[in-house]
Protein backbone atom coordinates (compact mmCIF):
# COMPACT_ATOMS: atom_id res chain seq x y z
CA UNK A 1 0.00 0.00 0.00
CA UNK A 2 2.84 2.37 0.85
CA UNK A 3 4.41 1.71 -2.57
CA UNK A 4 1.12 2.43 -4.35
CA UNK A 5 0.75 5.71 -2.46
CA UNK A 6 4.38 6.63 -3.22
CA UNK A 7 3.88 5.94 -6.96
CA UNK A 8 0.66 8.01 -6.92
CA UNK A 9 2.42 10.99 -5.30
CA UNK A 10 5.41 10.71 -7.66
CA UNK A 11 3.10 10.47 -10.67
CA UNK A 12 1.15 13.55 -9.52
CA UNK A 13 4.36 15.50 -8.93
CA UNK A 14 5.69 14.60 -12.39
CA UNK A 15 2.34 15.47 -14.03
CA UNK A 16 2.08 18.84 -12.26
CA UNK A 17 5.70 19.76 -12.93
CA UNK A 18 5.28 18.99 -16.63
CA UNK A 19 2.05 20.96 -17.08
CA UNK A 20 2.06 24.02 -19.32
CA UNK A 21 3.09 27.21 -17.53
CA UNK A 22 0.70 30.14 -17.73
CA UNK A 23 2.80 32.74 -19.59
CA UNK A 24 -0.21 34.53 -21.07
CA UNK A 25 0.19 37.58 -18.81
CA UNK A 26 2.31 40.14 -20.67
CA UNK A 27 5.07 41.93 -18.80
CA UNK A 28 4.14 45.42 -17.64
CA UNK A 29 5.93 48.01 -19.78
CA UNK A 30 7.84 50.85 -18.21
CA UNK A 31 7.12 54.46 -19.20
CA UNK A 32 10.44 54.52 -21.05
CA UNK A 33 9.25 51.54 -23.12
CA UNK A 34 5.78 53.02 -23.71
CA UNK A 35 7.10 56.33 -25.04
CA UNK A 36 9.13 54.55 -27.76
CA UNK A 37 6.81 55.20 -30.68
CA UNK A 38 5.89 57.86 -33.23
CA UNK A 39 3.21 60.17 -31.84
CA UNK A 40 0.86 62.59 -33.65
CA UNK A 41 -1.18 65.42 -32.16
CA UNK A 42 -4.89 64.90 -31.55
CA UNK A 43 -5.50 68.20 -29.74
CA UNK A 44 -3.46 71.18 -28.67
CA UNK A 45 -4.70 73.94 -26.37
CA UNK A 46 -3.31 77.14 -24.94
CA UNK A 47 -4.45 78.87 -21.77
CA UNK A 48 -3.59 82.54 -21.49
CA UNK A 49 -3.20 83.89 -17.98
CA UNK A 50 -6.19 82.78 -15.91
CA UNK A 51 -8.52 82.50 -18.93
CA UNK A 52 -10.08 79.21 -19.95
CA UNK A 53 -7.75 77.40 -22.37
CA UNK A 54 -8.61 77.72 -26.05
CA UNK A 55 -8.35 74.81 -28.41
CA UNK A 56 -5.79 75.67 -31.06
CA UNK A 57 -5.85 72.38 -32.92
CA UNK A 58 -8.03 69.30 -33.27
CA UNK A 59 -6.99 66.62 -35.75
CA UNK A 60 -9.37 66.78 -38.70
CA UNK A 61 -10.90 70.05 -37.44
CA UNK A 62 -11.83 72.82 -39.86
CA UNK A 63 -11.46 75.81 -37.53
CA UNK A 64 -7.93 75.22 -36.22
CA UNK A 65 -5.89 78.27 -35.21
CA UNK A 66 -2.72 76.33 -35.99
CA UNK A 67 -2.09 73.43 -38.37
CA UNK A 68 -0.34 70.70 -36.40
CA UNK A 69 -1.11 67.90 -38.87
CA UNK A 70 2.56 67.49 -39.86
CA UNK A 71 3.90 67.60 -36.30
CA UNK A 72 5.31 64.26 -35.12
CA UNK A 73 7.51 63.09 -32.27
CA UNK A 74 9.35 59.82 -32.76
CA UNK A 75 11.02 58.50 -29.61
CA UNK A 76 13.59 55.76 -30.09
CA UNK A 77 15.09 53.25 -27.67
CA UNK A 78 18.32 54.61 -26.24
CA UNK A 79 17.18 58.23 -25.89
CA UNK A 80 17.23 59.54 -29.48
CA UNK A 81 14.21 61.29 -30.99
CA UNK A 82 13.11 62.88 -34.24
CA UNK A 83 10.68 65.79 -34.15
CA UNK A 84 8.87 66.88 -37.29
CA UNK A 85 7.88 70.55 -37.03
CA UNK A 86 4.64 72.27 -38.02
CA UNK A 87 6.27 72.95 -41.40
CA UNK A 88 7.31 69.30 -41.85
CA UNK A 89 11.02 69.85 -41.11
CA UNK A 90 12.73 67.14 -39.03
CA UNK A 91 15.08 67.82 -36.12
CA UNK A 92 16.94 65.22 -34.08
CA UNK A 93 17.83 65.26 -30.43
CA UNK A 94 17.86 63.39 -27.16
CA UNK A 95 15.03 62.60 -24.75
CA UNK A 96 15.00 61.57 -21.08
CA UNK A 97 12.37 60.90 -18.45
CA UNK A 98 12.86 62.18 -14.90
CA UNK A 99 11.04 62.84 -11.62
CA UNK A 100 9.54 59.35 -11.43
CA UNK A 101 8.64 59.47 -15.15
CA UNK A 102 6.50 62.62 -14.76
CA UNK A 103 8.81 64.92 -16.74
CA UNK A 104 10.16 64.68 -20.27
CA UNK A 105 13.29 66.60 -21.22
CA UNK A 106 14.08 67.19 -24.88
CA UNK A 107 17.48 68.46 -25.99
CA UNK A 108 18.14 69.59 -29.57
CA UNK A 109 20.48 71.96 -31.35
CA UNK A 110 17.39 73.97 -32.40
CA UNK A 111 16.44 74.90 -28.83
CA UNK A 112 18.54 77.23 -26.70
CA UNK A 113 18.11 75.07 -23.57
CA UNK A 114 16.70 71.68 -22.61
CA UNK A 115 12.92 71.70 -23.08
CA UNK A 116 11.10 70.23 -20.04
CA UNK A 117 7.47 69.07 -20.24
CA UNK A 118 5.14 67.64 -17.59
CA UNK A 119 3.70 64.25 -18.56
CA UNK A 120 0.01 64.03 -17.67
CA UNK A 121 -0.70 60.66 -19.33
CA UNK A 122 1.63 58.06 -20.82
CA UNK A 123 0.22 54.71 -21.89
CA UNK A 124 0.69 52.64 -25.02
CA UNK A 125 -2.23 54.50 -26.63
CA UNK A 126 -2.00 58.05 -25.22
CA UNK A 127 0.82 60.45 -24.52
CA UNK A 128 -0.38 63.77 -23.11
CA UNK A 129 1.98 66.48 -21.93
CA UNK A 130 2.06 70.17 -21.13
CA UNK A 131 3.76 73.03 -19.38
CA UNK A 132 2.99 76.28 -17.61
CA UNK A 133 5.05 79.37 -18.39
CA UNK A 134 4.95 82.49 -16.25
CA UNK A 135 4.38 85.73 -18.16
CA UNK A 136 7.62 87.17 -16.76
CA UNK A 137 9.72 84.03 -17.34
CA UNK A 138 13.11 84.61 -18.92
CA UNK A 139 14.15 80.94 -18.98
CA UNK A 140 15.55 80.08 -22.41
CA UNK A 141 13.18 77.13 -22.96
CA UNK A 142 10.17 79.24 -21.94
CA UNK A 143 11.19 82.18 -24.15
CA UNK A 144 11.20 79.87 -27.18
CA UNK A 145 7.57 78.87 -26.56
CA UNK A 146 6.46 82.40 -25.59
CA UNK A 147 7.91 83.69 -28.86
CA UNK A 148 6.18 80.94 -30.83
CA UNK A 149 2.83 81.69 -29.17
CA UNK A 150 3.22 85.44 -29.64
CA UNK A 151 4.20 85.01 -33.32
CA UNK A 152 1.33 82.67 -34.24
CA UNK A 153 -1.15 84.33 -31.88
CA UNK A 154 -0.58 87.95 -32.87
CA UNK A 155 -3.03 87.91 -35.81
CA UNK A 156 -5.84 86.81 -33.46
CA UNK A 157 -4.81 88.88 -30.41
CA UNK A 158 -3.10 86.09 -28.43
CA UNK A 159 -0.13 87.05 -26.27
CA UNK A 160 1.91 85.24 -23.61
CA UNK A 161 2.36 88.36 -21.47
CA UNK A 162 0.15 87.08 -18.61
CA UNK A 163 1.51 83.53 -18.69
CA UNK A 164 0.67 80.49 -20.75
CA UNK A 165 -0.45 76.93 -20.19
CA UNK A 166 0.15 74.52 -23.08
CA UNK A 167 -1.55 71.10 -23.23
CA UNK A 168 -0.96 68.55 -26.01
CA UNK A 169 -2.70 65.19 -26.44
CA UNK A 170 -1.11 62.67 -28.80
CA UNK A 171 -1.69 59.11 -30.03
CA UNK A 172 0.56 56.69 -31.90
CA UNK A 173 0.70 57.17 -35.67
CA UNK A 174 -1.11 54.32 -37.37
Amino acid sequence: MKKALLFLLLGTAVFVSCSKDDDSTPAVKTKAEMIVNTWEVQTGSVGLGSATPINGYTKGGSANLLDMSKFRMQFKTGGDFVQTSLEGVSTTGKWALSDNDTKLTLTTAALPAPDVWNITTLTETNFDFGRTIAGNSTAAGDLYWKNLIDTYGKPVGITSANGVTIAVKTVPVK
